[in-house]
């Protein structure tokens, strides 16, 4: 009877011992997983064709759990905006673009509201042309394929088939009134996902750090030393930050370049932003960078003021009823009157922003 007094205590004591370092290991655990620290990702498979980055400081948890909701938001939103692939159970742009003409297309709320802002973008300003579809899918088979740019013929044809009042939205339904119309968000859906992604972000706790989208840049809350933001802008012939943009706010810097996507025939460049007016690629500056809070409509400023003169664009800029600055880089033999230059290039920059914005040494 006693052995079996002691054997009982012992397999109590030892429970109880392994109970105790059961709880001593999930503490360490939970302790370290909780520490904050200065952490990184970028996914390069969530679409866009670029990789996204999340810079924040948190706890390991935190971060995978905020990492998620960017993967979540980046992945679904590139099949939403996919005008070049069908996918299962969803009415895409591709759907949109083959279907639309035929008949009315029913559109998930999130399409709705990216088209909806993208169409008031383009009746404030016909720089910034959704209804183009036809004309850049012929320089993106120049781009991707050829190496050739299109005929005057080919383009003057699609150029026939611009037109915003062809795009008809019945609650969530969209029909085009031209066989010929076709869509492209290129100019402003990364921008609205990158704003969807920080409201989601914003909304689970995270308000320090910043998403980068291939230049589409984010800043999700101030930073946590108190200490300014400073954004580099690049260079239009090289990696290397040009010039730097300073500021406290959380805000959205897009940039729009000739240097990002373009081809050479014949020793003249062709960039992929294509002035709705002439049909051509844009050339007036060699890069625009657009500041203001929201990215989807700083990704439609960056690409309306590309194709625009400084001149134009600032006036432009003067009548809007938000708060909007922006950055020009233009070549230095440019006749514009600049801020600050460069052997090579000259800065141009709204006059709210002039004493941030500074030449990287």
């Amino acid at each position: 009877m006693q052995k079996n007094k002691s054997i009982l205590s012992w397999l109590v004591l030892s429970i109880c011992f392994l109970i105790f370092i059961s709880s001593v290991i999930f503490f360490v655990q939970n302790k370290d997983n909780e520490t904050t620290e200065n952490l990184n990702v970028t996914l390069t498979d969530v679409g866009f064709d670029t990789p996204i980055t999340l810079n924040c400081s948190c706890s390991q948890a935190d971060f995978a759990k905020y990492t998620k909701i960017l993967r979540k938001t980046f992945k679904e939103n590139n099949k939403r905006f996919d005008q070049y692939h069908a996918y299962k159970n969803m009415n895409n742009l591709y759907t949109l673009n083959h279907e639309a003409y035929k008949h009315p297309v029913q559109m998930d709320s999130t399409f709705i509201d990216c088209l909806k802002l993208a169409m008031k973008m383009q009746s404030e300003n016909s720089q910034f042309d959704i209804s183009q579809g036809a004309l850049l899918n012929l320089w993106h088979d120049a781009r991707e394929n050829t190496q050739v740019p299109p005929s005057d013929e080919k383009i003057q044809e699609a150029l026939n088939h611009i037109n915003l009042d062809n795009i008809q939205i019945n609650g969530h339904e969209v029909s085009y009134l031209d066989s010929q119309l076709s869509i492209d968000l290129g100019a402003i859906a990364k921008g609205y996902t990158a704003q969807l992604a920080k409201e989601a972000l914003n909304k689970a706790g995270l308000t320090n750090g910043y998403i980068n989208a291939g230049g589409n840049v984010v800043l999700l809350g101030k930073k946590e030393d108190g200490s300014n933001w400073k954004i580099g802008i690049q260079s239009p012939d090289s990696s290397d930050a040009l010039v730097q943009y300073e500021t406290k706010k959380a805000t959205c810097l897009v940039t729009s370049g000739d240097y990002q996507r373009y081809f050479t025939y014949k020793h003249k460049k062709y960039s992929h932003i294509i002035d709705p007016k002439t049909g051509y690629p844009a050339n007036y500056v060699r890069s625009v960078t657009v500041i203001t809070k929201d990215s989807g409509k700083a990704d439609a400023l960056s690409t309306t003021l590309f194709c625009m003169s400084v001149e134009d664009g600032k006036k432009y800029l003067s009548t809007l009823d938000y708060d909007v600055q922006a950055i020009w880089i233009l070549d230095k033999d440019s006749d514009v009157s600049s801020d600050l230059e460069t052997k090579d290039y000259k800065i141009i920059t709204t006059d709210k922003i002039k004493n941030r914005v500074t030449l990287v040494d």
